[in-house]
Order: C-alpha cells, then structure tokens, then sequence
C-alpha cells in the first residue's frame, strides 16, 4: 500500500488538497451564515393582555443588533377600501404634556430585547380617525396590518416587519385575532421598497 502512495503521490495530493479545499468551503459558508443570521433583523409585533380594543400591542427587538424605529404604520381594510397611515406620532397626549421625545412619538432606538409599547389598538384607531376615506359607518375597520420600519447599522436599507390582525365582533365586543403566530419580517427587496415608497409619501 505504502508503495502505492509512494507511486501515486501526486494524485494522492491532489485528493487531499481538494478534500481540505471542500472542507474549509464549507466552513467558510458556515461562519457565514452564521454572522448573517446573527446581524440579521428580527422585529416581533404581540399583543398584551385582552384581545379587544384594549389590547396592549407591544414591539420588540429580538434581533443581536440595536434598530431605529423609523415610523409605523397602520393599515385599516375597511367597507370603503384601505389606507395606510402613520400612527408613530402619540397624538393622545396633550401638546403641552409632551414634555419629552418619548411622549411625543415612537420613533426611537431599540436595543436587543428591549421592547416598546406603541399603545392599545383603540388608541392606534384614534390617531387615524379622521383621516381615513369614506362615509362614516363605513370606516369601521374589517382588518388592520401594523408594519414597523426601522434601520440598522447592519442593513443598507430599511428593515421591516408586519402583522395582520382580523377584528371580529363577538357579543358586542371587537375581538382581534392575529392571522399569524408571529410577525412577518419583510426581506424581500420587493417588500422593503414598497414600504420606502409609503414611508416617503409620508413625508
């Protein structure tokens, strides 16, 4: 055997030249999925306590990075159609009571785990109210998706994720009910440019 090797040493080499190159492909493709998962984005969108109007909906940032969150939008299916429209800005609160940049609206830093409560699903109703199109009776929404936009150091353009809810009425209660487990996050390069184009209609 040993002869063998000794004759065929250069195709032996080869093999094994070949072989380590597979090898540390493959672990290249592999350190690199693995930092790409890790610097990728992960915005969760829950809700807290009832599943009614009073329902608490809560934003977190699950993924290692910290994001900025952009803006958030609201879009309400409807009788009359649907409309996307901006509810970061906490138009609740008194003017005079907005005394800090928290007060006033959502668009801030989140670090990883952290977490921001954007209001209950009636205040997000009421900073759109009037605003949206159609006749009253008409405007009482059917479904809403909720999208977060935010930016991260590890992105060139805008991270997103959104959630769909359904509002159903159950013994003169809305009730909402998520059509998914989790929030969906828009990697799409489709996705995020249209939400790009919503955000700079805003403006």
């Amino acid at each position: 055997m040993w002869n063998w090797i000794l004759e065929h040493a250069a195709v032996v080499q080869a093999i094994v030249g070949l072989v380590t190159a597979v090898v540390w492909i493959t672990y290249l493709n592999v350190f690199v999925e693995s930092m790409r998962r890790q610097r990728r984005s992960e915005i969760l969108i829950t809700l807290g306590g009832d599943r009614d109007l009073g329902a608490r909906i809560l934003v977190s940032n699950l993924g290692l990075e910290p994001i900025y969150i952009l803006d958030i939008l609201l879009t309400c299916h409807t009788a009359s159609g649907s409309s996307t429209l901006s509810v970061a800005d906490r138009t609740e609160i008194d003017p005079a009571e907005r005394t800090s940049i928290e007060r006033a609206t959502l668009q801030r830093p989140l670090k990883s785990a952290d977490y921001v409560e954007i209001g209950t699903l009636d205040t997000l109703l009421n900073r759109v109210a009037g605003r949206l199109p159609g006749r009253r009776g008409d405007t009482d929404p059917t479904r809403i998706e909720i999208t977060v936009a935010a930016i991260t150091a590890a992105a060139s353009g805008i991270v997103a994720a959104r959630r769909v809810f359904d509002i159903r009425h159950l013994d003169d209660r809305l009730i909402l009910r998520p059509k998914t487990l989790y929030a969906e996050q828009i990697r799409t390069r489709r996705g995020r440019q249209r939400i790009e184009r919503q955000l700079i209609g805003a403006l």
